[in-house]
């Protein structure tokens, strides 16, 4: 079993020079590729919004936004402690990029079978934990030994910085001047031409027997489950709430 601290953290500073290139590294003798997500996310704002998402009174720090880990063999990854503190080095990477997604890695099997199985209804992005509430990391999985997430998940969990939802919903007519923590959004617009713009996007289809995760910091990121169709619905996302 590998803690998430044995990740190549300091190489990550790669990307903010050469944030198209993926870096390769290895944890407990299994290599890795690590991908920024969605390159230049500021910009990429401010281009299809027409507003600086600096500028809005909200915290804002994501340059890039989301990092994609993909390990060759499946790894069992020890990414929060008993008292359910998120592991130090995936804290910083949060902090840095926002969500963390990591494919092939597993959960210890003291910890799969803690937490929640949620669903959510489509595209109301949401934070889980509100500003008073201490464990503010949300943290996602797909359990390999579950035979309930043996199949790939026909549905999908979408990521957005704060101000994405609060523009979205601006344009989409919401004059509320507050930034709430909830927003049914893209009701009258696709999303699909957003993701892998200003929208990240966790398929969770990777092969069966594949554990995937993800975390994210619900003070500066909104997620959202998208059906393409209602029938897409799939199976609940194990979830654990971390400090």
């Amino acid at each position: 079993m590998a803690g998430v601290s044995s990740l190549s953290v300091s190489a990550l500073a790669r990307f903010h020079g050469r944030p198209c290139e993926p870096i390769a590294g290895e944890v407990a003798g299994i290599p890795y590729s690590a991908r920024i997500a969605i390159p230049d996310y500021a910009r990429r704002i401010a281009e299809h919004f027409g507003t600086d998402p600096g500028q809005l009174g909200m915290p804002f720090d994501f340059h890039h936004f989301g990092v994609v880990f993909e390990f060759e063999s499946a790894l069992e990854l020890q990414a929060y402690d008993d008292q359910r503190a998120l592991d130090g080095a995936l804290r910083d990477m949060v902090a840095c990029f926002g969500p963390i997604i990591l494919r092939n890695a597993y959960l210890p099997p003291d910890k799969r079978n803690q937490g929640q199985r949620n669903i959510f209804p489509s595209l109301r992005f949401h934070q889980d934990r509100g500003s008073t509430q201490a464990d503010h990391y949300s943290l996602f999985w797909r359990d390999p030994f579950d035979p309930t997430h043996e199949m790939p998940r026909t549905s999908s969990t979408l990521f957005v910085a704060n101000p994405v939802a609060y523009l979205q919903a601006r344009k989409e007519g919401d004059r509320t001047q507050e930034f709430k923590r909830l927003y049914q959004l893209f009701e009258n617009e696709d999303v699909d031409p957003l993701i892998g713009d200003v929208v990240l996007q966790q398929p969770w289809r990777a092969p069966p027997g594949v554990g995937e995760i993800s975390v994210l910091d619900n003070r500066t990121v909104l997620h959202a489950s998208y059906y393409a169709r209602q029938a897409d619905k799939g199976y609940p996302i194990g979830v654990r709430y971390l400090f």
